[in-house]
């Protein structure tokens, strides 16, 4: 007897492998998708270093440029105290030094606004920054930190390793299906058979490989350690940046009282009778802190927006 066969085979994944196959491609979705966020949480962090650089500049412009007139201003009073001989030449000497020195620090508080700006335009394309830069810290930073998208993208990336792992290992009992066809030659005559051959592997899964295993074992450790460590320090830096809040609340609170009773010491000083050239020094110098404290309250109160944006960014919140 003669025998001649004719065998077309295909393997056929397993059905929970095919489960597996679509777990992976949803995975690699949600890891496009996070590459994306962390993208537009990067580009969020450059921003707000950028714009809050240029808005700190600003204030120090705005403080320096509404000093220099109200100096002016004042100018103008003591000059005409200083030429009637009511007015010392210690005290007209020094609104003079201090007049020179807020022109001094205003030149160099204009070329820094000016290297910030270029700078926030580079990035942005924008010539101005956003008329409102205020942000509100989330009711939840616990959750958050949750979504962050780089602790997002590592816990993908760990989920995608271990299913392909499992995959890898489960693609190697897939079944066998064939279709055969057999011609019989014989004495008796000729007889042609077509049938199908199906082999299911009697175990589910092939013993691991060693050295598969220990790859996916080094792969998931070591995103295992990269979550854990980011976390770690996402969370060390939001708590920092919270406690640095809490004290500019603080020194804000305690700012508003200084300004309040140095409006009080300026209208007692203003009411005295100043004949000696010590007396006269003190009320301009007074005028001067009064008028800093001023400057340093603002000051305060944008570096209280600019931490929120900070945390903000922490918290993995995309502009």
């Amino acid at each position: 007897t003669d025998e001649l066969e004719v065998r077309l085979g295909v393997q056929l994944q397993r059905p929970d492998n095919l489960d597996l196959f679509d777990q992976m491609e949803q995975t690699n979705q949600a890891i496009m998708v996070a590459r994306q966020r962390q993208q537009a949480l990067l580009i969020s962090g450059l921003v707000r270093q950028r714009a809050w650089d240029a808005a700190m500049a600003r204030q120090q412009v705005n403080a320096l440029s509404d000093k220099q007139v109200w100096l002016s201003r004042l100018g103008t009073q003591l000059t005409e105290r200083f030429n009637a001989g009511e007015l010392s030449r210690l005290a007209y000497l020094q609104w003079q030094q201090q007049q020179l020195d807020v022109q001094q620090a205003l030149v160099n508080a204009k070329a820094e606004l000016a290297g910030a700006m270029r700078a926030y335009t580079e990035l942005t394309g924008a010539h101005t920054l956003p008329a409102n830069m205020t942000e509100t810290v989330p009711d939840s930073l616990d959750t958050a930190l949750n979504r962050h998208p780089e602790l997002k993208l590592l816990s993908l990336q760990k989920q995608y390793a271990a299913a392909a792992y499992q995959y890898g290992r489960q693609s190697q009992s897939n079944w066998d299906v064939a279709l055969v066809a057999r011609r019989l030659q014989s004495v008796m005559g000729d007889e042609n058979q077509v049938g199908i051959a199906v082999g299911i592997p009697l175990a589910l899964e092939m013993p691991a490989n060693p050295q598969d295993l220990q790859a996916w074992q080094q792969t998931d450790l070591a995103l295992s350690q990269s979550l854990m460590n980011l976390r770690i320090t996402l969370q060390q830096q939001v708590s920092t940046n919270l406690a640095s809040l809490t004290s500019l609340e603080e020194q804000i609170a305690i700012g508003e009282q200084q300004v309040a009773i140095g409006e009080q010491i300026v209208e007692q000083l203003a009411q005295l009778k100043q004949s000696s050239e010590l007396e006269q020094s003190n009320w301009l110098q007074s005028l001067l802190e009064q008028r800093d404290r001023t400057y340093q309250l603002d000051q305060l109160k944008l570096s209280q927006q600019q931490r929120v944006a900070q945390i903000n960014q922490l918290a993995g919140q995309v502009l």
